[in-house]
């Protein structure tokens, strides 16, 4: 049995790194919007969870961001290890991820 679930990031209070909304602002720039970006995906299957890498996906969906620059994956470089802490949290059911975490 699998179940997927949809995880959207509001930040927390002094680490605005794993919000959506920071992350976009920096990245979705183009007048074509990435909103498909989101929310971040967390699959359970057979008692294990799985997400794809962070910086994978953040590359994959946005292949066209310079690494350096305004609009650049150096103005979000403190997002990726963010966005995996509070996936981790929110996989293991902690009262911390619902800091993080947005009905």
């Amino acid at each position: 049995e699998q179940t997927l679930f949809g995880v959207a990031l509001a930040g927390t209070t002094g680490n605005k790194c794993s919000g959506d909304e920071y992350i976009m602002s920096r990245i979705d720039f183009r007048a074509l919007k990435s909103t498909a970006h989101l929310p971040y995906d967390i699959l359970v299957s057979g008692g294990r969870v799985y997400a794809l890498a962070v910086k994978f996906r953040i590359a994959i969906n946005f292949p066209d961001l310079s690494m350096m620059g305004s609009n650049s994956f150096m103005s979000i470089m403190c997002a990726p290890d963010s966005i995996e802490k509070a996936l981790k949290a929110v996989a293991r059911g902690s009262t911390a991820a619902t800091s993080t975490q947005q009905d």
